[in-house]
């Protein structure tokens, strides 16, 4: 997939944040970026109802703007369009701004990949899209001679699924306080454990533990009564 000419598309608060993330991602300057800029309105993911602008920038690059050294961006999404293309999807690959990480200040790079036919990147509660995005790791990790953080999501299902556990978490959690009994939520992954857990550690009336093995590991939620 050596093209001269790629696409990225990058999606902000404002078009001056686009550009900032381009320039500084993609290490170009700002006077040489070539981007067309779309307004979108966004969905809030805790309230379905709120409603926010957004803006896509759509950065057109070639070859002899990044030289010698090839940007994460540049290199993430080679590696992405070509896994997309051995598997016959057609999909579009969109770049989400993210805050740096608070720990190392290094970029959390976060990627959804949105289109027709892309359900079949998440497969069975997540599975397919975790490994998907552990490979896309490992390679751009590879090329670049370092370790990359890279999240991809599928059409947003990420987001959709972290509204549910949030909701599953407070309705259990409602449950376990009204009839005093603990209740077992079924296996996950343990990032989806984490959700519940961070959801009900400042609930007074509930604690959560994980109990299993493995693909078999759950969260337990208790009355605070028991511990």
């Amino acid at each position: 997939m050596e093209s001269n000419n790629i696409k990225i598309e990058i999606q902000a608060k404002n078009q001056e944040r686009v550009i900032e993330i381009a320039s500084q991602e993609l290490n170009i300057d700002e006077k040489d970026l070539d981007i067309t800029f779309v307004e979108e309105t966004i969905s809030d993911n805790s309230d379905l109802h709120n409603q926010d602008i957004m803006i896509r920038g759509s950065i057109n690059l070639v070859n002899k703007q990044y030289h010698e050294i090839i940007p994460k961006l540049v290199t993430i999404y080679r590696v992405l369009s070509q896994i997309l293309q051995d598997m016959k999807i057609n999909a579009n690959i969109c770049v989400h701004d993210t805050e740096l990480s608070k720990i190392d200040q290094r970029s959390n790079y976060k990627i959804n990949i949105e289109g027709e036919s892309v359900s079949t990147l998440i497969g069975r509660k997540g599975e397919t899209l975790a490994s998907l995005e552990y490979i896309t790791k490992l390679i751009v990790s590879n090329q670049q001679n370092k370790w990359i953080n890279i999240n991809i999501d599928v059409d947003n299902y990420k987001q959709r699924r972290e509204l549910q556990l949030k909701r599953l978490a407070q309705r259990m959690a409602a449950q376990v306080v009204q009839f005093g009994r603990p209740i077992a939520l079924e296996p996950m992954p343990p990032n989806e454990r984490r959700i519940v857990h961070i959801t009900l550690e400042n609930n007074p009336g509930v604690t959560t533990n994980s109990t299993g093995v493995d693909k078999d590991r759950k969260v337990n939620i208790q009355p605070s009564i028991l511990r």
